[in-house]
Formats: C-alpha cells, structure tokens, sequence
C-alpha cells in the first residue's frame, strides 16, 4: 500500500504534494540541480538545462494525509520542519520518461518553516544544492526555465505567483 499513488504499470498516474517553503522575510527555498552532478539516467528530467529549479515535491505515501506528506517531504529533502499555512493548489503534468510517460498531480503548500537541521540522505532532491530567494526573484527565475524547456513539471511559476497573491508580496 506504500505506492498506491505512486506511477508504475498498470498505472499512469501519480499523486505528490509540493511545498513553498518560506522563511519569516518570504524567502522561498529551491532545489537548484546542476546537470553536471545529476546521474545520467535522470538528467532528462532537468529538460535539457544545465541548472534546474524545483519546489520541494513528494510522492503521498500509502494512505498519509496530504499535510502529514508535506511534512515528511520538507525534513527529507531540506531537513526542515514547518507549520502548514495555506493551500495553494495544484498542476498536473503529463511526465515522459525514456521508458514511460505518466501523469502527475502535484498539490502544493505555503509552508512556514519552524527549523532548520541537517538534510537526511534518503533520496536524490538531497544532493540538490538548498538555496533560498526572495518570491519576486524566484518568480522571475522560473518564469525563464519555464520559456527554456519544453517539460511540463519545470514550470511552478504558476505556484509562486499564488503564493505571492495569497501574502500580498
């Protein structure tokens, strides 16, 4: 029951939540990729860029709560812990991978870090670099990978610009 909203024959599709993990001055942290670094076999997922930006996205687990899989998503790929504030909707994708194409419902959060600690190796978004930015300059920095890549997943531009509006930045 661990990956029943997770893709795999027979099933095309995919659930997982995504989180703006923001700090008190509305500093958004990133996943920043560089293709260089990433393993050759996941590099498609960067969309040909030499660096990529993604939100914090987790795969639900078995039958967690959508704030439970948002919590567990930020400790594992920042090592962060915060308080839930908003729901900020959702985007779904159609993902193609070199031996599958899937869709993806992602459903994203405001999420008002608590603390910050050392990120857990569990999975690959722990090797990304953390960085974090004001939400008008990530807006702007995703609005440009948006425009550079044909990949659905790589545009949360959409996202930030909620979260903007929802905080009155």
């Amino acid at each position: 029951m661990d990956n029943f909203y997770q893709h795999g024959l027979p099933q095309p599709f995919h659930i997982s939540v995504g989180a703006v993990l923001f700090t008190d001055t509305f500093e958004i942290c990133t996943h920043h990729f560089i293709a260089s670094e990433v393993p050759e076999q996941y590099r498609f997922l960067l969309g040909g860029l030499p660096h990529a930006y993604y939100l914090m996205r987790e795969s639900l687990e078995g039958d967690e709560s959508l704030q439970t899989g948002v919590k567990r998503g930020i400790y594992e790929e920042f090592g962060a812990t915060g308080r839930v504030e908003k729901y900020l909707g959702s985007l779904t994708s159609e993902i193609t991978g070199p031996n599958e194409t899937f869709q993806k419902l992602t459903i994203y959060h405001a999420v008002h870090v608590e603390s910050l600690g050392e990120r857990p190796a569990i999975d690959g978004e722990s090797k990304s670099l953390m960085e974090w930015y004001p939400a008008h300059d990530l807006l702007e920095l995703y609005e440009k990978q948006a425009r550079n890549t044909d990949r659905p997943e790589l545009n949360e531009t959409e996202i930030i610009k909620r979260f903007i509006n929802a905080y009155g930045l």
